[in-house]
């Protein structure tokens, strides 16, 4: 993992970043983007919202959220898009040697949680919902 996370940083010129050890800022936005970006940095988005959905689906689930809500302005991201996805590049790279540990001698084996946030969502004013499984005291979903 920190191995494909450190091939990324080099890929996108992100090794100078500082680390942050949480993903998202509490108190940005993500809107639309009012006006029209050119299509060098709509292309260069899309290449880093690829990496981010790769990691996310076979690697770290932790950022799965934060790469899903950016996803949603591949077609026209604006500067704040950018910092956001930056901040999630300075995360994967201070948490690149943090892992999953599973622990069989755990006396829970299965546990699960869950929580909804009712129109969470301003734009589309759609509700949220996640839940957590844990197996032997491994993050499972």
């Amino acid at each position: 993992m920190a191995k494909y996370i450190n091939k990324l940083l080099d890929k996108f010129k992100f090794n100078n970043l500082n680390p942050v050890f949480t993903l998202m800022e509490t108190k940005i936005k993500l809107e639309p983007n009012p006006k029209q970006t050119n299509i060098e940095n709509i292309n260069y988005y899309q290449q880093l919202i690829g990496s981010l959905l790769f990691l996310a689906l076979a690697i770290k689930a932790d950022i799965c959220f934060a790469v899903i809500k950016l996803t949603r302005f591949v077609s026209n991201p604006s500067d704040i898009h950018f910092l956001v996805i930056k901040r999630v590049f300075r995360y994967l790279k201070g948490t690149a040697y943090l892992g999953i540990v599973y622990n069989k001698d755990n006396p829970s084996y299965i546990q699960g949680y869950t929580d909804t946030n009712y129109i969470s969502d301003q734009l589309k004013t759609k509700s949220t919902t996640g839940y957590l499984l844990f197996i032997v005291g491994g993050v499972f979903m």
